[in-house]
């Protein structure tokens, strides 16, 4: 990255740079991505589809039969990734592999940014072709990233 971007970025992303013993930064690859995915999925999605189904409408038989459930399970998890995001630059699967999210210019990414993005990432993963994008491009940018202006970081 560019030095004078380098100076953008978050501050806790600066400290640990400066904490490890690699100061590098790279464009994070499609299976790092993923596998952050699958983490989120687990210890953010899932507990919270348990706990609004069995919890909040009391059967999953219910919340099939619910129009507004699911809607309001992909609502709550967007807003709980765009707020960690917000906050952290990162999410507890982001944080397993060392990745981080930022804007191009190297600041972060604000809440209704990173919701707007999850909106995005719904959109890229309609289309099969914006999730997989990273195989293709340099820069390893989903749609998202690109609609949005981000990109998605690994310390190395």
């Amino acid at each position: 990255m560019e030095s004078q971007t380098l100076k953008h970025l978050p501050q806790k992303l600066l400290s640990e740079l400066e904490q490890s013993d690699s100061k590098a930064l790279f464009h994070a690859g499609f299976l790092e991505r993923g596998k952050a995915q699958v983490i989120d999925t687990f210890m953010i999605y899932m507990p919270l589809l348990y706990v609004l189904t069995y919890g909040v409408i009391g059967s999953a038989q219910e919340f099939r039969d619910s129009s507004w459930a699911p809607f309001a399970g992909v609502l709550i998890y967007g807003s709980i990734v765009a707020l960690l995001l917000a906050l952290k630059g990162q999410t507890p699967g982001k944080k397993a592999y060392d990745l981080w999210v930022v804007r191009e210019n190297g600041k972060k990414v604000t809440f209704i940014f990173a919701l707007l993005r999850f909106f995005g990432f719904l959109l890229s993963g309609t289309s099969i072709v914006g999730i997989l994008l990273p195989l293709w491009r340099k820069d390893r940018k989903a749609l998202h990233d690109i609609l949005f202006k981000t990109i998605v970081l690994r310390k190395g």
